[in-house]
């Protein structure tokens, strides 16, 4: 009798500790998700830009500032289970693939930046934005479990080959003011 009631016992509290570990990706994913509402922000401002750099630089900036709130809440969780770390492919894709839709539109407003004389402020604002990526990369990964973390660094690569795809398209040797 006492076995069983072990069991039932131990099954309770598996089952309860499961269901607050899954919570714990939440956090993660409410993240993934403002950086990609951001991204967005940004690519509907370099969409409009004509002249005016001011929309832009505030999105570039809005972006920046909840990738920073976004490593802070990441460095904050639970790691995560195996289970949880897969639940993160999705949204870590579909962030590539905006991120690859902003980078590929900044590039074909790349005359108006150069005419606007715009080439270091804009590479300014992609090194920031590759910084403060990496550091959420980098916090995210932590959180994974250890056996599946080379794995994880390897789908976030896929933002770190479109973020340094900007950094080469507006370098100082690509990018020259009019």
């Amino acid at each position: 009798m006492h076995l069983a009631a072990s069991l039932v016992l131990l099954t309770a509290l598996t089952g309860a500790h499961g269901l607050v570990a899954q919570r714990d990706a939440a956090p993660v994913i409410a993240v993934l998700t403002a950086v990609q509402n951001d991204i967005d922000g940004l690519d509907t401002a370099v969409q409009g830009w004509t002249t005016d750099p001011a929309p832009v630089l505030d999105a570039s900036n809005q972006l920046v500032a909840t990738i920073g709130q976004g490593t802070t809440t990441v460095q904050g969780t639970a790691d995560l289970t195996l289970e949880e770390s897969l639940d993160l492919l999705p949204p870590v894709d579909s962030l590539k693939q905006h991120a690859q839709t902003l980078v590929d539109d900044l590039k074909a407003k790349k005359d108006v930046i150069q005419q606007a004389g715009l080439c270091e402020i804009v590479s300014g604002q992609i090194a920031d934005i590759s910084a403060a990526s990496k550091q959420l990369i980098d916090a995210t990964v932590s959180k994974v479990p250890p056996e599946a973390q080379d794995i994880a660094a390897q789908q976030a690569q896929g933002i770190n080959d479109v973020l340094a795809d900007a950094q080469t398209a507006f370098s100082a040797e690509n990018c020259t003011n009019a």
